[in-house]
């Protein structure tokens, strides 16, 4: 098939007519029709009807212009759709996300021996997982085991989405709980790779201070609230941490 040819499953978004003559009126939500969508020797799109299995029948419902097709049909990759065929790699995906939610579960009612197992059964699935990681991390710490949390956090941190801006939230928590494990050194690179990518988030100077406060490192832990307050002057928690600091500094 030529590079732009059509042919799968697309989607077109339609607001639906109800009713006859003077009744007839528009439905407000918009429905959205899927047909199996090819191209034609004439440089046309012919749509054809599905089965409700989502394969193509042999009726055509109608032909339309490129351009009428570009304009009027998405790729059924553009919204969660029954009807796209799921890859062996987004089921192992679906089998991870499922895993991680019973660990979590398990986390929440402090079983971290089963929360450690069913995150380990999610890496299993899908080894990119990084809220698997984070949460076998996180039940090993809990479990009192610093050796299998480091072993988890650094094979978190060989994945490289983990510093992507959409998963600040994530390597965030992962260096409060490199903190909490007392790993001070991964904490402080942690927050020094999340600052190389959003150098204007005042948690992050915040975070990556408390980490230089609890290694000792009182002179960086200021240079970073500073850093913090030039961001958000209104910062309460970095104003509180740096008068603590400034106070407890030798004369």
């Amino acid at each position: 098939m030529g590079e732009n040819q059509i042919e799968g499953v697309y989607y077109e978004s339609k607001k639906m007519e109800a009713g006859t003559m003077g009744t007839r009126r528009t439905h407000d939500t918009a429905h959205d029709l899927h047909y199996f969508c090819k191209s034609t020797p004439e440089g046309e799109v012919a749509l054809y009807f599905l089965k409700p299995t989502g394969q193509a029948t042999s009726m055509v419902m109608d032909t339309i212009t490129r351009e009428a097709f570009d304009s009027k049909f998405k790729d059924c990759s553009t919204h969660k759709c029954e009807l796209k065929p799921v890859s062996d790699e987004d089921k192992k995906k679906e089998a991870a996300e499922a895993k991680v939610s019973i660990g979590q579960h398990h986390m929440d009612k402090k079983e971290y021996n089963a929360a450690a197992f069913e995150f380990g059964q999610a890496i299993k699935q899908d080894e990119k997982n990084l809220k698997a990681h984070l949460g076998k991390g996180k039940a090993h710490l809990s479990l009192g085991d610093v050796e299998e949390a480091k072993k988890s956090f650094e094979n978190m941190s060989k994945i490289d989405d983990l510093y992507e801006k959409d998963n600040k939230h994530i390597f965030n928590e992962y260096g409060i709980e490199l903190r909490r494990g007392e790993m001070y050194d991964m904490a402080i690179e942690n927050y020094k790779k999340a600052i190389s990518i959003d150098d204007k988030d005042e948690a992050l100077y915040f975070n990556i201070a408390r980490a230089y406060q609890e290694s000792g490192r009182v002179e960086d832990a200021v240079k970073n609230l500073d850093k913090a307050l030039s961001i958000e002057p209104d910062f309460k928690e970095a104003k509180a941490l740096k008068g603590v600091l400034e106070k407890s500094a030798p004369k």
